[in-house]
């Protein structure tokens, strides 16, 4: 797309313009010489409007910067870097235009596969003065409500300055992608108590070494690599020798998370907004457990593809899986077993496998694509975001 720059007369222009018209109008059908120079006069600040707006925008240099990855609902601002490249002129009052188009993820995709467009939003943002040489940075400020990939661009500058009668543009083919991650919310003290170890033997003591303290439950001498902040200054000070506070917190158990994005064959808007809750409730689970220091993550999603992510827990990997269920398409799957199996396999023995689903256990959509899987029934929670019980474990901020 090249580059294009035009020019047109604003609103107050053609009041001007109409003044100009009866002008010479007066000044042929009367005869006047003074009109004649009146109108000669007045048609210099047009020219002179029009040129100057022109040479406002050449040499520019304009770039957009965007983040990697944000959360959907999270205020997002954008700079417009501009640099000047003339030596001898500044620019003024330049209004840079940016269009974001996003795709939203509607029952539309539920037959044809394909997502659905919203309308292209406009954002402004405004440079007072750019001199001659230099740059300047202007930005605006927007939040995008849903999740999926937007796309920025193209870019318009234009400029009114000096008179306000000529508005010069230049159009740029400057096109970005943002991902918008699924919205987060809090999670509630219930999801903490299902994370808790409740197995057999497990009953014994594991001392807290990390850098957050568990519960206190005793004294012991210092040992190297403990940190100054346990130190029980009135005991070392009684038995002359370093005694540190001893912490304690029981271990929550491996978890692996079973995402089912899944909608009926006639969606209503309620049956997408349990789809969305579900996806959020997932994302905010799969930050919780990372930030409990988990060594490993497993998450899989049950779409018309299954597949399934297992990792080191850290941010990085979190990013790659909430980039995943940014562009993850609502449909009417039959893969939930797949999509099981696959969390199972991945994840260490022993793991408490989480099924966060639309639709309750007993729906009769499940009927088609139970099988038989290698898990005790006390080792599965099926997590139903359309029951009252979601609740005590997750709130939508």
């Amino acid at each position: 797309m090249p580059i294009r720059r035009r020019a047109w007369l604003t609103r107050e222009g053609w009041y001007y313009l109409a003044v100009l018209a009866f002008i010479i109008g007066g000044a042929v059908l009367r005869s006047v010489n003074l009109l004649v120079v009146l109108a000669g006069t007045m048609i210099a600040p047009l020219l002179f409007n029009w040129r100057l707006a022109m040479a406002s925008l050449t040499g520019l240099v304009i770039r957009r910067r965007l983040p990697t990855q944000i959360l959907a609902g999270q205020p997002l601002t954008v700079e417009i870097h501009v640099r000047n490249h003339r030596w001898w002129m500044s620019s003024w009052l330049l209004r840079i235009e940016d269009w974001i188009e996003g795709q939203g993820t509607a029952a539309s995709g539920l037959r044809s596969g394909n997502t659905k467009k919203a309308k292209p939003m406009l954002a402004e943002a405004l440079i007072a003065h750019l001199p001659a040489g230099g740059d300047e940075t202007g930005s605006y400020r927007v939040t995008l409500h849903r999740r999926g990939r937007y796309r920025f661009g193209p870019l318009r500058v234009g400029t009114r300055f000096p008179l306000g009668l000529v508005l010069g543009q230049m159009t740029l083919p400057d096109h970005d992608e943002l991902i918008v991650s699924p919205r987060l919310g809090r999670l509630l003290p219930d999801w903490a108590g299902l994370l808790e170890a409740e197995q057999l033997g497990d009953e014994r003591r594991h001392p807290q070494r990390g850098i957050s303290e568990g519960d206190y439950y005793g004294l012991r001498p210092w040992q190297s690599g403990d940190s100054l902040r346990w130190v029980h200054w009135r005991t070392t000070a009684k038995l002359a020798r370093p005694v540190v506070r001893q912490y304690e917190r029981r271990r929550s158990r491996d978890v692996a998370i079973v995402l089912d994005p899944w909608l009926p064959a006639s969606p209503t808007e309620r049956d997408e907004g349990l789809a969305e809750l579900a996806i959020s409730f997932a994302a905010t689970a799969l930050c919780d457990i990372a930030n409990r220091g988990h060594s490993r993550l497993t998450m899989a999603i049950a779409a018309a593809e299954p597949r399934c992510h297992s990792g080191p827990g850290s941010t990085v990997f979190c990013e790659d899986i909430l980039a995943d269920l940014a562009e993850l398409a609502l449909s009417q799957t039959h893969s939930l077993s797949v999509a099981m199996n696959h969390a199972l396999e991945a994840s260490p023995r022993g793991s408490r496998l989480i099924v966060i689903s639309p639709r309750a256990a007993v729906d009769p959509s499940l009927a088609e694509s139970e099988t038989e899987l290698p898990l005790d029934p006390d080792e599965l929670v099926w997590i139903d975001t359309s029951s009252e019980a979601l609740d005590k474990l997750f709130a939508l901020s």
